[in-house]
């Protein structure tokens, strides 16, 4: 029986099956939904989380609230149910997972582990071309002014980690703010959303901050805030230090995940091909101020 066979036999939308790698490290190496989608992109310490060493523990734990909450890594729901194995620990997420039989929970989990030990090939070559593709969709822009670039690049990043916001922070003298023309927006101006990224980019200077969950997150500012309606937040330097600004993308409450992996390569990669573009823009004449 394949994994989605399994996955579906029991119900699950998400299917992570995470083994551990060494004695300290679980990584997801296939599953189902998410599960498949996240393979190789997925590492879980239990000795940084609480949730999988809980389930390890005890065997086989249950997760269950009446709105989305993170889990584990990157992945939030309103109902997982982890399941300790020989090697590892499978997780079942989605509605109605903390309501299933012990018996067959365990019965699924442990088919499933024993059915995949590494991540599929396919997936890894498939990953590299995401990274690959993500950099040349910047790179490959069109000249043009500063606005119409900084809101394109803002754009890509969003699109290529389907998040839902995207803010793209020239940190010069005055800060210059460009938003994603699509998704999610703050019911704010510009000054206050410039203010909740300013303290962000003193904390990228020496790269990526990654904010899993950001009603914990120590930069609590309105109208970026968990309250605000975001759960997760990746914040990249632009330049050398980030000495030229920062690339702001975050997943709103409405799609509830967090960042892979992968997600952080493809917008280190963004970052990275993002430099050489903006050079060319504010290198160019711009006509509105001839």
């Amino acid at each position: 029986m394949t994994l989605a066979a399994l996955a579906e036999r029991i119900g699950a939308r998400d299917m992570f099956v995470l083994r551990f790698v060494d004695e300290g490290r679980l990584v997801n190496v296939d599953g189902f939904g998410r599960g498949a989608g996240w393979a190789g992109n997925l590492t879980v310490r239990p000795d940084a989380e609480s949730w999988p060493a809980e389930a390890l523990q005890a065997g086989l734990l249950r997760a269950r609230s009446g709105l989305p909450e993170r889990i584990f890594g990157p992945y939030w729901s309103t109902e997982a149910v982890g399941v300790a194995t020989e090697h590892g620990l499978v997780v079942f997420g989605g509605p109605g997972m903390a309501g299933k039989p012990d018996e067959l929970l365990r019965q699924i989990a442990d088919e499933a582990a024993s059915r995949v030990e590494e991540v599929p090939v396919a997936k890894r070559l498939a990953d590299e071309l995401e990274v690959s593709q993500a950099a040349l969709a910047i790179a490959t822009l069109r000249p043009g002014d500063i606005e119409e670039i900084a809101v394109e690049i803002a754009n890509r990043a969003a699109e290529a980690l389907s998040c839902e916001f995207g803010a793209l922070l020239l940190t010069g003298s005055p800060p210059r703010l460009f938003l994603a023309s699509e998704g999610w927006r703050p019911p704010a101006g510009d000054e206050e959303i410039i203010a909740a990224i300013l303290p962000l980019a003193q904390a990228v200077r020496d790269g990526l901050l990654v904010e899993q969950d950001v009603s914990c997150s120590s930069f609590p500012y309105h109208p970026l805030a968990f309250d605000d309606g975001l759960v997760a937040r990746a914040v990249v330097p632009l330049g050398a230090d980030g000495k030229r600004g920062v690339l702001v993308v975050a997943h709103a409450a409405d799609a509830p995940r967090g960042f892979t992996s992968l997600c952080q390569r493809v917008l280190v990669a963004i970052a990275r091909a993002t430099d050489p573009v903006l050079d060319g823009a504010l290198a160019a004449p711009n006509p509105a101020r001839a």
